[in-house]
């Protein structure tokens, strides 16, 4: 099945796409929004369904205690507006950390700190869609603790 991956964000917006029977994961693309994430709606929802997917996560930006701010708030807005123009299944996915673990990924590839911004964005969608993936493919197989 074709996967999407959504980093929400105040001046980008990371894309990832996917393939759950292989449980892998890429870039995409990074669409610039420049203050309000809900100006791409019609744009994510175009490329979604350019590329045939059916299944979207987006990534959830709890506190790190787990609880729920603004972000997160503003996240499910946006999630429920999106299910609005889309026909597959949108979920949530915790994104905690994700944007650390994309820079250090790209430290660890040897590119520069200066040159993270213009795919930084797209590597959190990528971790986003993969631990999407992975606990939706845990549920379908029962497996305990996902």
């Amino acid at each position: 099945m074709k996967c999407m991956g959504v980093d929400l964000g105040h001046k980008r917006i990371g894309l990832a796409l996917g393939e759950s029977e292989a449980c892998m994961a890429w870039p995409l693309k990074t669409v610039r929004v420049e203050g309000d994430p809900f100006f791409a709606l019609d744009e994510i929802a175009r490329i979604a369904k350019e590329n045939g997917v059916q299944f979207v996560a987006v990534g959830l930006p709890l506190n790190m205690d787990g609880s729920t701010g603004p972000s997160a708030k503003s996240a499910l807005r946006w999630k429920k507006a999106f299910e609005k123009r889309v026909s597959c299944k949108v979920v949530m996915s915790d994104e905690r950390l994700t944007t650390t673990g994309a820079h250090r990924e790209l430290e660890s590839l040897g590119m520069r700190a200066k040159n993270h911004m213009r795919v930084v964005d797209q590597l959190s969608a990528v971790m986003i869609l993969q631990s999407a993936m992975e606990k939706e493919e845990g549920r379908k197989s029962g497996e305990p603790g996902k």
